[in-house]
């Protein structure tokens, strides 16, 4: 019995400690939302790049200007595309690509900052408490001309 009791304040121990440590690893990010959210995006030319290798346009960039009125022109290696993005809620950017025989779906996702990076995070990837994991990003993306800047190329 001791060994049990033993064992669980260890465990016990190593929970509290990884909290904090999780934390401060991702100090200086802070989720995008409401008014802040559409202003980042509103008549903004995004400049990114997605985590993983795009097989079909063979790139890991793209661009994507986001007009008034929630319009977009989209633009991935060869394929270009026209969109509509809107403000979901408080918290999502959605975007759909109504003419686009590649992109068919409804793509939403949650925005976060860090040194004028924008990080964007799929529903799937996320928890109540923000991204279940901080390297599970989707895509992430400078504002052209805002000075920001992302951690190296992925590609």
């Amino acid at each position: 019995m001791k060994h049990i009791v033993i064992g669980f304040l260890i465990l016990l121990s190593l929970a509290l400690l990884s909290g904090p440590a999780m934390a401060n690893q991702n100090g200086g990010v802070s989720q995008m939302k409401g008014e802040a959210l559409r202003a980042v995006f509103n008549q903004t030319m995004m400049v990114g790049e997605y985590r993983e290798y795009r097989d079909v346009t063979r790139t890991y960039n793209y661009t994507e200007f986001h007009y008034a009125d929630g319009t977009t022109d989209y633009i991935e290696g060869h394929k270009s595309e026209k969109g509509v993005w809107k403000i979901i809620g408080d918290d999502k950017i959605c975007y759909k690509y109504p003419k686009s025989k590649y992109y068919t779906q409804t793509y939403c996702f949650f925005v976060f900052i860090s040194d004028g990076c924008y990080y964007k995070f799929a529903p799937r990837n996320m928890s109540l408490r923000g991204p279940r994991n901080w390297g599970k990003w989707s895509s992430r993306a400078i504002r052209k001309g805002a000075g920001g800047s992302c951690a190296e190329p992925v590609g």
